[in-house]
């Protein structure tokens, strides 16, 4: 047999190996879209039964990616989120694991626990361009703004690669261009974790309907569900990133840990 015709062979075997791995793939596929589906049905059936509206469409499809972060106080990092707030300021550590940071506009306080709290006036040139700068810097994503002729409110998320932090939010108030009071959250720079599975969506959800079976919490329609990060301090740790899901109700927004199934509610 010449060298020509071997290889052909081979290329042949390679090719019918690699359809044959498709046709498993997409039939593999096809079970798992139609098994999703059935559930979904299912899922929305007791819902219903439950007198709660809940959108097929809505509900997502594999498990959450997500992996526990433990972030380390970065005392730089909040150095430089104080001056972008204050400008130029000293720094005191007050105790408590609490730094103060002031000058002539005023102070703002930072926890271990990420809380923040300044109050403060310093006049702003361009309100929209200074807390745009903030945000991007810092890894905030804007969520509204009420801000009108220079007076108003302003809140942001922070933001890790794929996912939301949902409850670090800021929230800055602006009164005739200066920028009065900053409260929230601060989450320094966060390295990305190695990525683990956990609870899919549709577990969570049936989660979310046994607690509020049994809770009494009465709602009426759920209106999202997300996954994400929940910002908790814990004895051992001043902060902890932990994977939920995010259930949105018309009466409240509900957190389903993605590891243990523990359910909280926001405040």
């Amino acid at each position: 047999m010449n060298s020509s015709r071997l290889k052909n062979i081979i290329i042949a075997i390679l090719a019918l190996t690699n359809a044959f791995l498709l046709v498993l793939l997409v039939t593999r596929r096809a079970l798992e879209s139609a098994s999703f589906g059935r559930a979904t049905r299912e899922l929305v059936q007791l819902y219903e039964a439950s007198g709660v509206r809940l959108d097929a469409g809505r509900i997502p499809g594999g498990a959450l990616r997500l992996s526990p972060v433990e972030p380390q106080r970065d005392l730089t990092a909040e150095a430089a989120f104080a001056e972008a707030i204050l400008g130029d300021c000293a720094a005191e550590d007050v105790g408590g694991g609490i730094y103060r940071y002031a000058n002539d506009c005023g102070q703002c306080l930072m926890r271990s626990s990420g809380a923040i709290e300044a109050t403060l006036e310093r006049q702003v040139d361009d309100v929209e361009a200074f807390y745009e700068s903030l945000f991007s810097a810092h890894g905030y994503g804007a969520l509204y703004s009420t801000v009108n002729g220079g007076s108003g409110r302003v809140g942001a998320a922070r933001m890790l690669p794929g996912a939301t932090v949902f409850n670090a939010e800021l929230t800055l108030v602006f009164f005739a261009g200066r920028l009065v009071s900053v409260t929230g959250s601060f989450v320094p720079p966060v390295e990305p974790a190695e990525l683990s599975d956990g609870m899919d969506g549709i577990t969570a959800l049936v989660r979310f309907l046994d607690y509020s079976n049994l809770s009494g919490e009465v709602c009426t329609e759920v209106s999202d569900i997300r996954g994400g990060y929940l910002l908790q301090s814990t004895a051992s740790a001043s902060q902890r990133l932990i994977p939920v899901w995010r259930i949105t109700t018309d009466v409240n927004d509900y957190y389903v840990n993605s590891a243990s199934g523990e359910l909280s509610r926001s405040n």
